[in-house]
């Protein structure tokens, strides 16, 4: 969760049009998952909205992105 919300850059409008500029790809203004469950429900995950910013939970079986990654090197 920490990692997916350090994405966000509070100065900017909208977060996604900031991060393709970053060299990433076809990042949407919408929600992504992170891999951390709820503590309130395990039928809940965190999601983190790529438009503003948001941080919250959201139903696991609800559509949302995910933001692919790779081990270090």
């Amino acid at each position: 969760m920490n990692e997916l919300e350090s994405m966000v850059n509070a100065e900017q409008a909208i977060s996604a049009t900031w991060l393709n500029t970053q060299g990433f790809t076809n990042v949407q203004a919408c929600d992504y998952w992170s891999s951390t469950t709820y503590a309130g429900s395990t039928d809940y995950a965190w999601i983190v909205h790529m438009l503003n910013g948001y941080v919250g939970d959201d139903y696991k079986d609800d559509n949302s992105y995910v933001w692919p990654v790779r081990a270090g090197q």
